[in-house]
């Protein structure tokens, strides 16, 4: 049976892991076959799948675990999955949860400052309409935890960890509550208490990193790169000088529906499954398609 190589080795070979977030075991399967050699678990993505709609904070602690036990029994190569806020209010909780993820598989896992109150899709709607209020605006207590409630979670998740390869990411989200400074401080913070890395929601350019980078010095996530005007809106050699060796990326979400709608709008007028069956996939020969399909595994 093939060795695991753990996040923890990767992250500590110095290489910049560039990761696509999952949300079951057949888009796990499906990025390590295109040659990815880490995962991320997608809290937003698993909203997709198990609910249909956007992130609201439905999901639970036994969903998640369950997805995490699919996905590490199917794959070779590292999850980290999102924890949120570690689906409790209290440290001991925390502490426990943890515990089950790591028996579950997960190689590693963020954990933020976020209330229950989450589901980020859910600022869409005040995009879209500026007249009403979001009262995260004036009251930001309903994005983020104290700060000394937050670093008490970090604390028990890192008692957790304890005689494992697992690696706890401290998860912030105060910039969008009370600033970057603040936020820059939590992550300080937790790296005292001994987080081996750390992501701050907020960070888009080049010098977002550069400031969080001058003071939150070692590892750190640069959550869910993006493109603007069809270029990158930072490039992933400019922030692996920042310290920022973790990166990831939402792009499955949005190729599983292509190819669906796409299938579906020959198959349906068709009747039949002739565009779907002879669909090349982008070029494939017939063995090729045959291998990835098949999701055939060698142990």
């Amino acid at each position: 049976m093939k060795k695991k190589i753990t996040a923890k080795e990767l992250f500590e070979s110095g290489e910049q892991i560039f990761a696509p977030c999952v949300y079951d075991a057949m888009s796990a399967r499906a990025a390590e076959l295109s040659g990815y050699n880490c995962l991320m678990l997608s809290g937003g993505a698993i909203a997709y799948s198990m609910d249909g709609q956007p992130d609201m904070a439905f999901g639970t602690l036994d969903e998640v675990i369950a997805v995490v036990e699919a996905i590490t029994n199917a794959v070779d190569i590292p999850l980290i999955a999102d924890f949120d806020d570690g689906y409790g209010e209290s440290p001991a909780v925390v502490y426990r949860n943890v515990k089950r993820l790591i028996r579950a598989g997960a190689a590693g896992f963020t954990l933020e400052d976020a209330t229950g109150i989450r589901g980020f899709e859910r600022h869409e709607y005040f995009d879209a309409n500026p007249d009403a209020v979001d009262p995260s605006k004036e009251h930001p207590e309903t994005v983020c935890i104290s700060r000394e409630a937050w670093l008490a979670k970090i604390k028990a998740a890192l008692a957790a960890c304890e005689g494992t390869a697992c690696i706890c990411i401290a998860r912030t989200h105060a910039a969008s509550a009370y600033g970057m400074e603040e936020a820059i401080t939590r992550c300080e913070l937790a790296k005292e208490l001994g987080a081996p890395m750390t992501m701050c929601g907020g960070i888009t350019f080049l010098e977002d990193g550069q400031r969080l980078a001058a003071r939150d010095h070692g590892m750190k996530m640069w959550p869910d790169v993006i493109c603007i005007d069809g270029k990158p809106a930072v490039e992933l050699a400019d922030i692996k000088e920042l310290g920022f060796n973790f990166v990831t990326m939402h792009v499955f979400e949005k190729s599983a529906l292509y190819g669906i709608f796409k299938y579906g709008n020959h198959d349906i007028p068709a009747q039949n499954v002739v565009f779907s069956t002879k669909h090349a996939m982008g070029g494939l020969s017939e063995e090729e398609q045959k291998k990835i399909l098949s999701m055939r595994r060698e142990f």
